[in-house]
């Protein structure tokens, strides 16, 4: 270790490139545990840069649980409020399932039962299938998960909650969803971005293990610090950490197409941490993709009974 940081040529996540002016930093990992893997390498820090190493030194009011565990829950074991997460995710669950598209049976030459009454009077379609799907479309989601100081904790959650909703109901409409978390900053002439895949097309969602690095400050203010302190910058990185882009710089950086999905900040998203109903609707209406899928209004339907009446 010689306290400039890792290179390209011995951490196989960075790679390092320039375009106009600017100098990008880029980590990519295929899955939370392999953030996990690298951080328990001890990557080399850049002490040229980083005079203090606020991963670790920062208070656990404000950065969450100590370095060390903070590196371990990337795999699990973070359940902080977990229960009320799950609780929350539930209750969309519930309006979804009034939502489902079923598939409709149909008569046709061939098919997984026999129709008795049309093969009796000698129909050629005597046969019952299922009305075939359409080809499944891809999605990629972007998840930026830095925010505001003044973001609240159920901000955060709720966020959170909706995400993973969101995946469910673009794959109930025949989506493949690839799901990654980012951040991307900068300081002078350097942009740092991380990006960390959740979910790949086709793989099951697995909520816990998205939860914390999805909801958990300790991830952010420790875990992502941690990844910055081993990058070779040369531009003064130390005493901010980097400065979060707007929208619009964010998404040229991170090379989010126009038929991908953005996730801001809770407060881009209109997402306020109040009712999760009322949360969910506001943020299927910022990012617009009723012209898509079908979408609930989580609001109204959970004001009604089980059985379509009032409450």
């Amino acid at each position: 270790m010689n306290g400039t940081g890792v290179s390209p040529e011995e951490c196989k996540y960075l790679e390092i490139s320039e375009r106009t002016n600017l100098k990008e930093y880029k980590m990519y990992f295929g899955s939370i545990g392999e953030v996990q893997r690298f951080l328990l390498s001890n990557p080399d820090i850049n002490s040229n840069v980083f005079y203090e190493q606020k991963s670790k030194t920062s208070s656990v009011d404000f950065a969450g649980a100590p370095l060390d565990e903070a590196i371990n829950y990337c795999i699990g074991g973070y359940s902080e409020n977990y229960d009320q997460f799950l609780e929350l995710s539930k209750q969309l669950e519930q309006v979804n399932k009034k939502n489902v598209r079923v598939r409709k049976t149909v008569t046709s030459f061939v098919g997984q039962r026999p129709n008795v009454p049309a093969y009796i009077a000698g129909a050629p379609k005597n046969m019952y299938r299922l009305e075939r799907t359409e080809e499944k479309k891809l999605k990629r989601i972007w998840m930026k998960v830095t925010y505001e100081s003044t973001t609240s904790e159920e901000q955060i959650r709720n966020r959170g909650i909706i995400a993973l909703n969101l995946i469910n109901l673009l794959e109930m409409n025949n989506y493949l969803v690839d799901f990654r978390l980012f951040e991307v900053c900068n300081v002078e002439s350097e942009v740092f971005r991380c990006e960390i895949e959740l979910k790949k097309p086709g793989q099951m969602l697995f909520p816990r293990l998205c939860y914390y690095p999805m909801c958990g400050k300790a991830f952010v203010r420790r875990v992502l610090c941690r990844i910055k302190e081993s990058m070779p910058f040369e531009c003064g990185w130390g005493l901010s950490y980097g400065v979060v882009l707007n929208e619009q710089y964010t998404k040229m950086i991170m090379d989010i197409g126009d038929d991908d999905i953005y996730i801001g900040s809770p407060s881009e998203m209109n997402i306020c941490g109040g009712n999760i109903y009322e949360d969910t609707d506001a943020f299927l209406k910022k990012i617009g993709i009723s012209d898509k899928i079908v979408v609930p209004s989580y609001t109204e339907e959970s004001q009604l009974k089980p059985d379509g009446g009032d409450k």
